[in-house]
């Protein structure tokens, strides 16, 4: 479809002038910048990116605290006319040490017919005229003559494919067919009826479509993994986060237990609140990755599970299966044939090496001892048995902190290659970081961009996303990797938003910010040009107003402040020194007094704060107060700006669990960090604070030294200007994050040639997004741009647009 979004007009003046010269001499940047993260979550894998159509296939669910799960989910049995039978979980006789539970149906009557009926995940979708593979494993109890009839019964209770099996005896043994549906049904059963009686077994019941992604035996859903290769990632982070590190450490991700016969791979549930066949293992990530084009980045647990769920530690002496855990997947993957775990791989079908060259070990973990003692365990044995395997390491949970200092710092004295940092914020704080890696050291470890997003799937945040990666590809020297998190949700089973990709049983609805992800992965560099942005006089690039009113608080703190002072334009407008009471006040959460002066808080409530009835008129003040902890578990917030409970900014000292300092706004009940650091203070120790009010711009000071500066908004547009050097183009990219249009004028020094070019533009309401119901509402639309050494065109409100140029 042709829109008329860039076309080109005669040069005049825009209100905004882009300029780079074409012919400079690029900064060499990570052509591995975009990529794909897999967790297992949403029913990411079972019942989603994995093909298999039958849930709970070998009937190991188990029933666990967080999950009403059991070993029938999904089953059912069905008896017709006067039959007699039951059904039930045996471990007697299993079918191998790893799957040990099966299905055990006595029939005492035959009847019509005995069904034994599995319901899929939300149905099973079928297309007539497809093959699909049919396996089970059968074996009987004594005598048991008549044949198992395999059927696939549609929505409306006709059967639509099948087959028959028969000569069942008492060992195991695995039979397998081909059906080929003559109708399609989204939400059809797969029934395996008997007219026998008598006692008959089974497990490992399977229907899997031949249309995999690459017509893999054991593959990937088709159109699922085909669009996470439309982003052209150039890796793939797998098989998750807390996934990985489980639970507590028997819920651990164990490679091992996810590669081979998939009859013989031990499945497990995962802290997501269900169950993982592990169908979808280790070996099937590699497979894909290389379908795909994509470097490996597998994810090893370190022996500390999750502390969200219920944190373990594997004791320091019984570390060596964990650290051999991951010197073996090497092996597994780089490993000549003639070795143990090469071997293996060689056996499932891949004799070549998968090439792999990165390995992460854990994931978010906090600073503490047992971290310090267990990753050099991981660091020191990869180095001595792989040292040309580059280590990933971990920031912890958050964008800033006690934690992500001290680990960087870690990282940077034990020279690890690179540190996977993770955040999920809002789309204020994207727009506000841009230069959030401008001057981090080029010297220390790479930046892994692990998981990130900003909390909603409308356009408006793709938008701040993708201005934010202007500011990723302008440091792509620094950062080697990227992802966005989660890539897949599975509709009805949404246990994290937002997500990129959704989908049920036949559909899928691609997000906004897929095609932010997709832009760029498509149209990658491999060195960055500067471009310089430049607005017209009078252009209101920010439309930031800090005035109203101020106040004291605390975070689930007891805390004491005196001597607030505001002073705007050489003039005092507040003193505070409680004195004559606080009648001024107005208490708005937790229990404010006074006592000898001091105006108190001690209700350690979330939030505790108290606003001065005085307004504070001018954008130009400085607000002082001292204030002093006393207990409590995080520290101060000062709020200023202040219009009501939901339209304010304050500054965040001691928060997140006396870690950070943070400068936060809050717009309509919404709140962000507009930059934090990490930052922490002690109790009974009187502080002195101060907050310089210039405008657009905010710079907070504790004890005189300033701890955050508040970035004064640049305007709405960014820009990131690459090249191919392979092609030979220069690829422009160019977000527009307001809501109004605005005509620029691009500058494309020692450009020599006109030309036309493709131009694709993602724009919309800002508050639109796609649906299973709705999935075209937002997505890239293509026009022609004429292209010259300077030319004038329009950006789109809410937009990311991209162009390359041949040079």
């Amino acid at each position: 479809m042709i829109v008329a979004f860039g076309l080109a007009s005669a040069v005049t003046h825009g209100q905004v002038s882009i300029e780079v010269d074409a012919s400079q001499q690029g900064k060499k940047i990570s052509t591995d910048l975009i990529g794909a993260f897999f967790e297992d979550i949403n029913y990411g894998a079972d019942g989603g990116l994995y093909a298999e159509l039958v849930q709970n296939r070998s009937f190991e669910y188990y029933k666990v605290k967080v999950s009403k799960m059991d070993p029938l989910t999904a089953w059912s049995l069905v008896k017709k006319g006067k039959s007699v039978a039951e059904m039930q979980i045996e471990s007697i006789k299993p079918l191998n040490e790893f799957n040990t539970k099966y299905l055990k149906v006595s029939i005492k009557k035959a009847g019509d017919e005995v069904v034994v009926r599995n319901s899929g995940f939300d149905g099973i979708p079928v297309q007539a005229g497809q093959k699909y593979r049919f396996s089970v494993y059968l074996r009987s109890e004594g005598k048991f003559s008549k044949p198992v009839v395999v059927s696939i019964l549609s929505d409306k209770g006709e059967v639509i494919g099948g087959g028959s099996i028969t000569k069942i005896t008492g060992e195991w043994k695995k039979y397998a067919f081909e059906i080929t549906p003559t109708a399609s049904c989204e939400s059809a059963n797969l029934n395996l009826g008997t007219k026998g009686k008598g006692t008959l077994c089974m497990d490992m019941v399977s229907l899997f479509p031949e249309n995999t992604f690459k017509n893999r035996e054991n593959g990937l859903r088709q159109d699922l993994a085909q669009a996470i290769a439309d982003i052209k990632p150039k890796f793939l982070r797998f098989p998750g986060g807390c996934v990985s590190h489980g639970s507590g450490n028997d819920n651990a991700y164990r490679w091992k237990n996810t590669v081979g016969d998939v009859a013989w791979r031990k499945p497990n549930w995962n802290l997501w609140e269900y169950h993982q066949t592990y169908g979808l293992g280790f070996y099937e990530y590699f497979q894909y990755c290389e379908d795909i084009g994509a470097k490996p980045l597998p994810v090893l647990p370190m022996g500390i599970s999750c502390q969200f769920r219920n944190r373990e530690i594997i004791p320091m002496d019984q570390m060596g299966p964990w650290v051999q855990d991951a010197l073996d997947l090497v092996e597994f993957a780089n490993g000549d044939v003639n070795t143990k775990w090469g071997k293996v791989r060689a056996e499932m079908g891949h004799p070549k090496p998968f090439g792999l060259e990165y390995i992460c070990i854990g994931n978010e973990e906090d600073d503490i001892p047992a971290f310090r003692e267990r990753f050099p365990l991981f660091e020191n044995a990869m180095r001595k048995a792989y040292p040309n395997i580059k280590i990933l390491g971990t920031s912890g949970v958050a964008a800033a902190g006690r934690y992500f200092d001290s680990l960087w710092e870690y990282s940077k004295a034990n020279n690890v290659y690179g540190v996977d940092e993770h955040y999920y914020m809002s789309p204020s704080w994207f727009l506000n970081n841009n230069h959030r890696y401008d001057q981090y050291d080029r010297n220390g470890p790479k930046v892994f961009m692990g998981e990130y997003a900003s909390q909603n799937d409308l356009l408006g945040n793709a938008i701040a996303e993708a201005a934010f990666l202007t500011g990723a590809e302008r440091n792509a020297d620094i950062i080697q990797f990227a992802c966005y998190a989660p890539l897949l949700c599975r509709e009805n089973n949404n246990q994290w938003h937002p997500d990129l990709i959704r989908f049920d049983n036949t559909k899928i609805s691609k997000t906004a910010s897929y095609y932010v992800q997709q832009m760029y992965g498509v149209n990658s560099g491999d060195e960055y040009l500067n471009s310089t942005v430049a607005y017209e006089p009078g252009y209101a690039a920010s439309q930031v107003n800090y005035t109203g009113k101020v106040g004291v608080g605390s975070w689930m703190t007891q805390a004491e402040f005196d001597d607030l002072k505001v002073e705007s334009d050489g003039k005092v407008v507040i003193d505070e020194n409680f004195q004559s009471g606080a009648a001024n006040w107005t208490a708005l959460g937790g229990s404010f007094s006074l006592k000898d002066g001091i105006y108190a808080e001690t209700a350690e409530k979330d939030p505790a704060w108290s606003i001065c009835n005085t307004p504070v008129l001018s954008g130009n003040y400085t607000m002082t107060l001292k204030a002093r902890k006393i207990s409590g578990a995080e520290g101060f917030v000062i709020p200023f700006a202040f219009t009501d409970s939901r339209n304010y900014s304050w500054l965040n000292i001691g928060g997140w669990g006396n870690s950070q300092n943070a400068i936060e706004m809050c717009v309509n009940g919404g709140r962000t960090a507009l930059i934090s650091k990490g930052g922490h203070i002690e109790s009974n120790r009187w502080y002195a604070i101060k907050i310089e009010v210039k405008g657009a711009s905010v710079k907070c000071y504790l004890d005189d030294a300033l701890i955050l500066e508040a970035p004064v908004p640049e305007g709405p547009v960014t820009t990131s200007v690459t090249k191919d050097t392979k092609t030979n183009e220069l690829i422009v990219k160019m977000v527009n994050a307001g809501s109004k249009e605005i005509k620029s004028t691009l500058s494309l020094k020692g450009l020599t040639t006109e030309q036309d070019v493709k131009l694709v533009t993602l724009t919309g309401d800002a508050k639109q997004r796609n649906s299973i119901e709705a999935p075209n509402t937002i997505a890239p639309k293509e026009s022609k741009l004429h292209v010259s050494s300077k030319f004038d065109m329009m950006l789109p409100p809410n937009s990311l647009q991209v162009f390359r140029v041949k040079l």
